[in-house]
């Protein structure tokens, strides 16, 4: 049977050490004279989109596909910066994966289902990250290429959401049908959790963001993983999912 893998980037395949919350909180500035503007906000788990628009709510302001465009456009110039000048360790940034770069397992994980090519997987994204602002982050830790298409912030606002448009993409590249339980989420957040779980897909939690494995397992994922380097594991269980 085959399978669709969709992967989440922040936390699940990549840690950037804060670079994106930096770049969006630069680009609220410059765009809506703001300093502070994800102070109050949730972040973790949520489209960029979503994220914009509870900051511009908090300020009495409304997304727009002018402010989109403006913020899009700085956002993404302010990452590329903060990601090239992200080097040694990160001001009060510690923990077991380190601060930035690919997560644990991830480059072997991909690097064995792009080698194996296996005709009964494929691989794309999910994820709250624009499509400009996902290629900048997964290219800088050479990790883009990896991944043909994917779902965006793009695409939806709400992150349930982006897996209709996942499905829907992924038929039209391939001119193959796939049904829902045959898409594999794999995130580290509740977020990604419930999108699978409303679409009927299902889903491998990673507890390698700011969620441990108590609180993603509380959210009844079909599985969670600490992390991905226990490849055997994570292929095996992909097998027998039908």
């Amino acid at each position: 049977m085959r399978k669709l893998i969709l992967f989440d980037i922040d936390g699940t395949l990549i840690r950037t050490g804060g670079a994106g919350v930096r770049a969006m909180t630069r680009a609220f500035e410059e765009t809506c004279g703001v300093s502070d503007a994800l102070e109050r906000v949730e972040v973790a788990g949520r489209t960029d989109r979503l994220i914009m628009t509870d900051a511009l709510a908090l300020m009495g302001k409304a997304l727009d596909d002018e402010l989109l465009e403006r913020f899009r456009g700085r956002y993404c110039a302010y990452l590329r910066e903060e990601l090239v000048q992200l080097s040694g360790p990160v001001p009060g940034v510690s923990d077991a994966f380190g601060a930035k770069g690919a997560l644990p397992g991830v480059r072997a994980l991909l690097d064995h289902l792009e080698q194996e090519r296996r005709d009964d997987i494929d691989l794309a994204l999910l994820t709250g990250n624009f499509r400009v602002s996902a290629e900048i982050k997964l290219a800088h830790y050479d990790l883009w290429r990896y991944f043909p298409w994917g779902a965006f912030a793009d695409d939806a606002i709400e992150r349930p959401d982006l897996l209709p448009v996942a499905i829907n993409r992924y038929q039209a590249l391939t001119s193959r049908s796939i049904d829902p339980s045959n898409v594999i989420i794999v995130g580290d957040t509740p977020h990604d959790v419930t999108c699978a779980q409303r679409g009927g897909a299902k889903v491998v939690a990673v507890a390698t963001g700011n969620f441990d494995r108590a609180a993603l397992s509380q959210c009844e994922p079909d599985v969670v993983f600490e992390d991905l380097r226990d490849m055997s594991a994570f292929l095996t269980l992909i097998d027998q999912w039908s």
